[in-house]
């Protein structure tokens, strides 16, 4: 999705002269470590100064960056929302400003379905290892976060199905079933459990 800047102006005229003369511009965001970026008012020129924390000077900002006095601070960083500012060489006090970056709702979802794959990953390899109890350990907790996916149970079911637990992995081949009725191997080991076990009536459950 497209995301556009949130910007907040200062837009501050010579009228102004309570402010005390100083020029001094402090940035911090949170998080941490995002890109600041000097734009020229007409949007031609665009250079990166640094990241944030950073300090400056307001004069020296506006006259290496800025043809007009009036220049844009943008914040930026992956993942997040960017946000900017405009300020101006008439601006004569001391600026210390922070920015509460957004994350961005889709970049967030897709780093918890990477992290859930690599979570996989693991529990399949400690299952290659034959290291049972911790893939189940690892398996189960996953599933707690997501339920939706049918492969978690499965493979739970498949893991004690190893361990030679027809009870347990019957449980929970039922459970992927629950979750995919079209999961076709959940179905297949359910069928041949419950026949195995005495427990098919006949009905899928």
């Amino acid at each position: 999705m497209q995301c556009f800047s949130k910007y907040f102006f200062i837009l501050l005229s010579v009228a102004v002269s309570s402010i005390a003369i100083a020029d001094e511009l402090k940035i911090t965001s949170d998080p941490t470590d995002a890109t600041v970026i000097i734009r020229d008012f007409g949007g031609t020129l665009s250079n990166k100064i640094g990241k944030t924390s950073y300090a400056g000077n307001i004069q020296e900002l506006a006259g290496s960056y800025s043809k007009t006095g009036f220049f844009i601070v943008v914040i930026q960083k992956e993942g997040y929302i960017p946000q900017s500012i405009v300020l101006s060489d008439m601006l004569k006090s001391d600026l210390n400003l922070n920015f509460n970056l957004e994350p961005i709702q889709e970049f967030s979802k897709y780093k918890e379905v990477d992290k859930s794959i690599n979570e996989l990953f693991e529990a399949q390899r400690l299952i290659r290892a034959s290291q049972y109890d911790d893939a189940i350990e690892k398996l189960k907790l996953l599933e707690n976060s997501e339920k939706n996916l049918s492969i978690i149970p499965e493979l739970i079911a498949s893991t004690y199905y190893l361990k030679k637990d027809m009870t347990n992995a019957l449980t929970w081949y039922k459970k992927a079933y629950r979750v995919n009725p079209e999961n076709k191997d959940a179905f297949m080991m359910k069928s041949y459990l419950e026949k195995s076990l005495g427990t098919d009536d006949g009905k899928n459950k």
